[in-house]
Order: C-alpha cells, then sequence, then structure tokens
C-alpha cells in the first residue's frame, strides 16, 4: 500500500539516521521466556554494547535462521567486523 502524503512528508522532515549499524545482532525468542537469551541480553546492556535484536518465532523458526544456526536454538549472534561476520550461538560460547 502507498503511504499517505502526509507521512511521507513527515517522513522527508526527519533527520536522516547517522547511527551506525551495530556490530552484534541479538537473535532471541519472541516471548521473553528463554532464560539463556535473557543472559546474554543482560549482559550487552550491562556493557553498553550496541546491538541489534532479532526476534526469532520459536514454534515456526524461518528457514535463514536454521540455516544460519546448525542447532536452531536461541539464542545466537551475529559478530561483524571488517566485512566478515561471525554466527555464534549457545550463551556460555556467547558469554565469556
Amino acid at each position: 500500500p502507498a503511504v499517505p502524503t502526509r507521512w511521507a512528508a513527515l517522513a522527508r522532515r526527519l533527520p536522516a539516521s547517522s547511527a551506525p549499524t551495530p556490530a552484534i545482532t541479538l537473535y532471541r525468542d519472541t516471548n521473553g521466556w528463554c532464560p539463556f537469551c535473557e543472559r546474554v541480553w543482560l549482559q550487552l546492556e550491562t556493557k553498553g554494547l550496541p546491538y541489534e535484536e532479532v526476534l526469532i518465532n520459536l514454534r515456526d523458526k524461518p528457514q535463514w535462521y536454521k540455516d544460519m544456526v546448525p542447532t536452531t536454538l536461541v539464542p545466537a549472534v551475529k559478530i561483524r567486523s571488517g566485512g566478515t561476520a561471525e554466527v555464534v550461538w549457545e550463551s556460555d560460547v556467547i558469554l565469556p
């Protein structure tokens, strides 16, 4: 559907986001019930590390997630550095 004209006008008036994309993406459960996801999330928040959050429906995991994480479990993090990305899963491996 087309964006209403007034919304498009408002969007043009907003400042462009200059924030860089965080180097960390946290993949976690949609309901917030997973204690392992909470453990990783809490560490990211406590350390003040910028991150993106992608919610994974545990009852209907997307195929791209199953392809990316061999265990298909959450949490997982993707860490980008110097044009490469590494995916790490299992909270005890994610956290030093």
